[in-house]
């Protein structure tokens, strides 16, 4: 049966080990068969590229690189990876990657059931995935497509990340709609306009994957995958308290952290997320506490506003009264600075390191006297030093000579023997 992924391969064996006896999924880039390992005697998830994929040598490259990359991962919440290669099938030869069966279904399937989750069921699903991508980010590998179709969940409740094989391949092969429109809505801004991906990139996702988790909806729709994408670039993710009344400010705080639109305002890998998750969970009132002082609804949590979206001008004329004297009278002041948002989730331990001085806020601060006085020292009432006291005078008696000759004469008598001492106390004492 022909397929949009390629001709059926339910029935044949591939590379003279594993045999087809399923086929799971399939996508733009691959199918997924369900297949058993002639070897081990194990049934496997058996990832077979497309045919037109397996013909580039550049997807092949890669797909071999981050298969051998994600079996360095060997953590609980990602597929473990079996085997990978160019096996015959056939007349052919196929692309394929062998990893762990789980037996269930995948979160997208789980979510269209489920619809908005409570944060709690929210933070069951999420802290696993958090936990997988962070052993990714541990080893360097940058998985870069995070969506629920990518999360699998086991009949027993096992949560595991997959795809860490295909994500670096995908990138170069994202031209059809449907595959494009199927990863777009957990883009970063930086994957959407071309620039190099890194973990805060998959950060971002994870936090759209939490906002969804809450909501059951995605922050940004459209008739198509490019309009999509262009709200990732100019707009914000709104807080998910803004779709489910309810949820706490400290919640609202973590996802906003999570997707901010600049990489540097995010946190650095999935290992922070999971510090933040964390903390929150340990310390729910210390943690609402500190993201009320931000409130998410306010304009002041907005990144992209219209002057700082405002396309630099080289050639705009600049008034001369802009540096005049602030104190001449009838000058007005120029406005405060625009407030930045604040997350105010971040625990102790995140946000320990010291500010650097370039980034001090300098405006409006007040000046502060010392309340240390200046005035010199005065040293005139200290007590002078003493001098030393001289020793008296040791004198020396003729008893005390006598007796320091009679100790000498017995220590002459033990150490040199009786008739040694006896001439010696003869001589001395006649």
């Amino acid at each position: 049966m022909n397929t949009p992924a390629g001709p059926s391969l339910v029935g044949l064996t591939v590379d003279d080990r594993y045999d087809i006896t399923q086929r799971i999924a399939h996508g733009g880039m691959a199918t997924v068969y369900r297949a058993v390992d002639t070897r081990l005697d194990r049934e496997v998830a058996l990832k077979i590229l497309r045919p037109n994929m397996a013909e580039d040598p550049a997807v092949i490259e890669r797909f071999e690189a981050e298969a051998k990359n994600t079996a360095k991962i060997n953590h609980p919440h990602v597929i473990n990876i079996y085997d990978q290669g160019l096996g015959s099938v056939g007349d052919g030869k196929v692309a394929f990657l062998a990893m762990e069966f789980i037996e269930g279904h995948t979160l997208r399937e789980v979510m269209r059931a489920a619809g908005a989750m409570s944060v709690e069921d929210t933070w069951n699903i999420a802290l696993p995935i958090v936990r997988g991508v962070a052993a990714a980010h541990r080893v360097g590998l940058i998985h870069r497509d995070i969506k629920p179709e990518n999360v699998l969940v086991s009949h027993d409740g096992d949560i595991k990340v997959a795809d860490f094989g295909l994500a670096r391949a995908a990138s170069n092969h994202t031209g059809t709609g449907m595959a494009l429109m199927g990863t777009v809505s957990y883009m970063s801004p930086e994957l959407v306009t071309g620039e190099q991906a890194d973990e805060r990139s998959d950060v971002y996702a994870l936090g759209i994957l939490i906002f969804e988790l809450l909501t059951g909806q995605r922050p940004f729709k459209g008739d198509s995958a490019v309009s999509i994408a262009v709200q990732h670039t100019n707009s914000r993710v709104p807080a998910p308290s803004t779709v489910i009344p309810g949820i706490s400010a400290a919640v609202d705080d973590i996802v906003l952290h999570m997707t901010e639109p600049s990489p540097e305002d995010r946190p650095a890998d999935a290992s922070e997320v999971l510090i933040l998750i964390q903390h929150l969970l340990e310390n729910p009132a210390t943690a609402e506490q500190l993201a009320e002082q931000s409130d998410p609804h306010s304009a002041a949590t907005q990144v992209y506003n219209a002057q700082s979206t405002k396309a630099y001008d080289p050639d705009a004329t600049v008034a001369f009264n802009t540096f005049e004297d602030e104190s001449r009278p009838g000058h007005e002041a120029d406005p405060a600075p625009p407030q930045q948002p604040n997350v105010s989730i971040l625990p102790p331990a995140v946000t320990a390191e010291a500010t650097p001085m370039s980034h001090i806020d300098h405006y409006q601060r007040p000046q502060t006297e010392s309340a240390v006085s200046q005035q010199p020292r005065d040293f005139s009432n200290k007590k002078p030093h003493e001098p030393v006291r001289e020793l008296a005078p040791i004198k020396v008696s003729r008893a005390a000579i006598n007796t320091l000759l009679i100790i000498m004469a017995a220590a002459a008598t033990i150490l040199l023997g009786h008739w040694a001492g006896s001439a010696l106390m003869s001589w001395l004492f006649g």
